[in-house]
């Protein structure tokens, strides 16, 4: 996949940051060793010298051979004497060598001449970024959600009421998120407008998010110009791919969008990849199973519904709820 300069640098800014925070962590293990034996700092500054030994042995002349077996022993007796007092304050001298958060590349990014799969995950994880900057998915929490805003009467057609169904469906989708791993079963959250699909849905992405799945939220309506934009050379980008390879994909009001044979083909092509590739696609929509199918067509339709577990929304519109409660309070 292509990614853009800014995206390799923020994502090489990350690995530096990793390094330096490495470095810095061992640095202050090993000042606070030698603080509490001076001698190792000794020792060290003697070893550091030893090229320099080295090298003046070649320029002075005379036995070479004899000079640099004698430093050689030298240093071996001043790791001796170190490994011994650190054994002491029960340290090692491995104890002050970097941890770095990706071993195989050391946090810089490449390993044998090949991009290491940490820095893969960056770019992947800045490229959903990206497509979601305009969400407010940070500000969302499972806990904000507000049950006292659906009705407690029984539904005479469920025989449960709104405010226990939807208790039911927030439950699983807290569960849900949680316990998110790629390739979990996709969701359908379905029912009308206002009843907390979106809030729902911005809980998930984020909670998934900060397990450090690579999660991309977005508008149907949003996502389908982007890769509209694309297509047609309005804009520069690959956002196909990264809709396809990431962790978790959430596609927000769906039906919403314009529709042409070109949205409809790219709703097509994402929801049938993604499920040929066992990647994880939460869809909300206020459309019936009947709408899906006048306005998406059976292939994508029996997609959603055949293999996406479906959950139902219910219960009024909480934005108009909150609507009239503002309106109310400005009265008073």
């Amino acid at each position: 996949m292509a990614y853009s300069r800014d995206m390799y640098e923020e994502a090489m800014a990350e690995l530096e940051r990793r390094r330096a925070q490495a470095h810095a962590a061992a640095a202050a293990l090993r000042e606070r060793a030698t603080a509490r034996q001076p001698r190792l700092r000794e020792i060290e500054a003697a070893l550091a010298g030893a090229a320099h030994q080295v090298a003046r042995a070649v320029l002075d002349g005379g036995d070479v051979d004899a000079a640099v077996e004698r430093i050689k022993e030298e240093n071996l007796s001043l790791q001796a004497e170190m490994a011994s007092l650190l054994r002491v304050q029960g340290e090692t001298a491995v104890d002050f060598e970097p941890v770095y958060t990706c071993p195989r590349c050391r946090d810089t990014g490449y390993a044998g001449g090949k991009i290491c799969g940490c820095l893969e995950q960056l770019l992947r994880e800045a490229a959903c970024r990206r497509l979601s900057r305009t969400s407010n998915m940070t500000l969302t929490r499972f806990e904000d959600m507000d049950l006292g805003y659906y009705p407690d009467e029984l539904d005479p057609r469920t025989g449960i009421s709104p405010r226990e169904r939807m208790r039911g469906v927030l439950d699983y989708c807290r569960c849900y998120a949680v316990d998110f791993v790629p390739g979990a079963q996709s969701l359908l959250l379905r029912g009308p407008t206002g009843t907390g699909k979106t809030h729902v849905s911005l809980a998930i992405a984020r909670t998934a998010a900060e397990k450090g799945c690579s999660v991309v939220y977005g508008p149907a309506q949003q996502l389908l110009r982007q890769l509209e934009n694309e297509h047609f050379g309005r804009m520069a980008g690959d956002s196909a791919e990264t809709l396809e390879a990431c962790d978790l994909l959430i596609l927000d009001d769906l039906g919403t969008e314009f529709s042409s044979p070109f949205t409809v083909s790219c709703i097509y092509n994402i929801i049938n990849g993604r499920m040929l590739a066992g990647r994880s696609t939460v869809v909300s929509t206020n459309l019936s199973q009947q709408e899906l199918l006048a306005r998406y067509g059976e292939q994508t339709t029996s997609r959603i519904t055949g293999t996406f577990q479906p959950l139902v929304f219910s219960g009024q519109d909480i934005r108009q709820l909150k609507l009239q409660e503002k309106i109310r309070g400005n009265r008073s």
